[in-house]
């Protein structure tokens, strides 16, 4: 092909793997955004396991908590009829006075049972949000999944086209020219290729050589000396 249209066709490609570029992004971010929400849902999950395993404990405490009643109450009715049964004055006062002693216990008991219970409600009232949120992340997490399905069978269907176009171009570049973009390409991609601006490289602002400027004005490409791009002259100064 004609020198004069290298420039053309290497801008129609820098273009072209832009483009690429931006599918190959709007791709990955499926993945990720799904790694996110899936994340989110181990998150409430384990709120919901914690939130169980808290309320687990707190019916253990109260149920203890009931137990030592039962076995005070217990206690006191076994001192009340050793003190109905005693001989001696001064085992009946000291049997007494382990019964006084015993059920004001029993009342500071009974205040931490009715605690006990009252946490017990809190973290039992807690359970339905919990669980609602594990369906709703569930859900919307499901959601995402067909819509990142749906939307990358899109992508990859303007990819395939995207890369036919490619490849088309492509082989209207002549051989030794295609071969130092594909090798530009390969270790840089998109990046591997820049239009000059103001006499400059555009991708690392170094000044062009006079010879460079000539070769791009002519409708030919160039080598940046300084970061290697293929260097086009850019369509406004074409």
């Amino acid at each position: 092909m004609a020198t004069a249209t290298t420039a053309s066709v290497i801008r129609t490609l820098h273009r072209i793997q832009r483009q690429l570029t931006d599918l190959r992004s709007q791709l990955a971010a499926g993945p990720k955004q799904i790694s996110i929400q899936s994340k989110r849902l181990q998150n409430v999950e384990t709120e919901r396991l914690d939130l169980a395993a808290t309320l687990k404990k707190a019916r253990k405490h109260a149920d203890e908590k009931q137990l030592l009643l039962r076995s005070s109450e217990a206690k006191i009715t076994d001192l009340e009829t050793k003190r109905n049964t005693a001989k001696a004055n001064r085992e009946y006062q000291l049997l007494g006075e382990q019964i006084d002693a015993d059920k004001m216990a029993i009342k500071v008991l009974e205040d931490e049972i009715l605690e006990a219970l009252e946490r017990v409600d809190e973290i039992t009232n807690q359970q339905p949000t919990a669980t609602d949120n594990v369906k709703k992340f569930t859900d919307a997490l499901e959601q995402l999944k067909k819509q990142i399905q749906k939307e990358a069978a899109r992508l990859e269907e303007e990819m395939s086209r995207v890369l036919s176009k490619l490849e088309e171009v492509e082989s209207e570049l002549a051989v030794e020219t295609r071969e130092v973009y594909q090798r530009v390409v390969k270790h840089k991609g998109e990046d591997g290729m820049a239009s000059s601006e103001g006499g400059c490289c555009g991708g690392c602002h170094q000044q062009l050589t006079g010879k460079m400027l000539s070769q791009l004005m002519a409708g030919n490409v160039a080598m940046c000396r300084s970061c290697g791009r293929l260097l086009y002259e850019s369509e406004t100064n074409s």
